[in-house]
């Protein structure tokens, strides 16, 4: 006897799990094509990333299709301020960068969305780890982009 395999558990409806793996595969085939301009050297980057992407969505609908997808009718609404404060917080972020730099900003966005999505009390301890966790994160991505992969980040006036 084999048992059978439950099936997912839709975020919202189950016809919206199909779409955002098919917005991912349509993304990532765009970027796929558009990085067909870029130099050979250039184009390693963004057509990597579209390769995986594609790769992930098309995963995904497997998945979906393989196990089937229920409905979620009884889900939480959400918090629909804290929606729009992770949208004002991103933005704010990306027009602020040129001015303050990737590691400014990169730290106080990161926890202006830690204080947007903490849906638990404060404590010491989950402040700090919290902190450093982001602090982390951050120096990693620059690492990451700066040092590794060449990717020029702004620095910012302040440096200046």
């Amino acid at each position: 006897m084999s048992k059978a395999i439950p099936k997912l558990q839709a975020s919202c409806s189950a016809r919206s799990e199909f779409l955002m793996p098919l917005l991912f595969i349509s993304i990532g085939g765009i970027c796929l094509w558009k990085s067909q301009d870029m130099s050979q050297l250039g184009a390693i980057f963004p057509a990597t990333i579209a390769i995986v992407v594609i790769v992930a969505g098309l995963l995904r609908l497997a998945q979906l299709v393989v196990r089937g997808v229920l409905s979620n009718t009884e889900r939480d609404k959400g918090s629909t301020p804290r929606r729009v404060l992770l949208v004002v917080v991103m933005t704010a972020w990306a027009l602020v960068m040129p001015w303050a730099g990737f590691l400014l900003t990169g730290l106080a966005s990161f926890v202006s969305l830690m204080m947007v999505a903490q849906y638990q009390p404060w404590t010491t301890r989950r402040l700090i780890g919290h902190l450093v966790t982001g602090a982390l994160l951050v120096a990693f991505f620059y690492g990451l982009f700066a040092l590794l992969l060449n990717v020029p980040l702004p620095l910012g006036r302040w440096w200046m």
